[in-house]
C-alpha cells in the first residue's frame, strides 16, 4: 500500500525533472559542458520520469522505492556539482567556461532540495500504512 503523500512526492519529481531538463539544456548551450556530464543530468531525468510515473501508475500499490532510486542518483550528482564548483571558487579560479557565480548558488539549493526529497522518499518506503 502507498502512503498518501506519495502521488505529490511523484508529482514534484515529475515537475522538478521537466525544469532540470529545461534548465540543464540551457546551461548546455549557454555554457558548454563536456557531454558525460550532460548525459549524467539525462539519465537522472530519465529515472525520475520514469520513478514518477510508474508510482502514479501503479495505485494503490507503491512505487517509492524506484522514487528513492532517482533522488539518490540525483542528490549524488548535485553533491559532486555543487562542492566540485565550491572546491574551484576556494582555489580562486573562475569557471573556464565563464559561468557566473550565481550558478554556484543555484546548485547548491537544488543540492538541499534533492537531499530533503531523497529523505522525504526512503521514508516513503519505510514507512508502514495502516489498513
Amino acid at each position: 500500500m502507498r502512503h498518501k503523500t506519495e502521488s505529490l512526492l511523484a508529482s514534484i519529481t515529475l515537475a522538478l525533472a521537466g525544469l532540470h531538463f529545461v534548465l540543464e539544456t540551457g546551461y548546455h548551450f549557454q555554457y558548454g559542458q563536456p557531454l558525460p556530464a550532460l548525459i549524467v543530468d539525462y539519465i537522472w531525468i530519465g529515472l525520475a520520469v520514469f520513478g514518477g510515473i510508474i508510482s502514479l501508475r501503479v495505485r494503490p500499490r507503491s512505487a517509492a522505492g524506484l522514487l528513492a532510486a532517482s533522488w539518490g542518483f540525483g542528490a549524488g550528482f548535485a553533491w559532486r556539482s555543487a562542492f566540485g564548483r565550491l572546491v574551484q571558487s576556494e582555489a580562486d579560479r573562475a569557471a573556464g567556461n565563464g559561468e557566473p557565480l550565481i550558478v554556484t548558488y543555484v546548485v547548491l539549493s537544488a543540492l538541499v532540495l534533492a537531499f530533503c526529497l531523497l529523505l522525504w522518499s526512503l521514508w516513503l518506503t519505510y514507512k508502514p500504512v495502516r489498513v
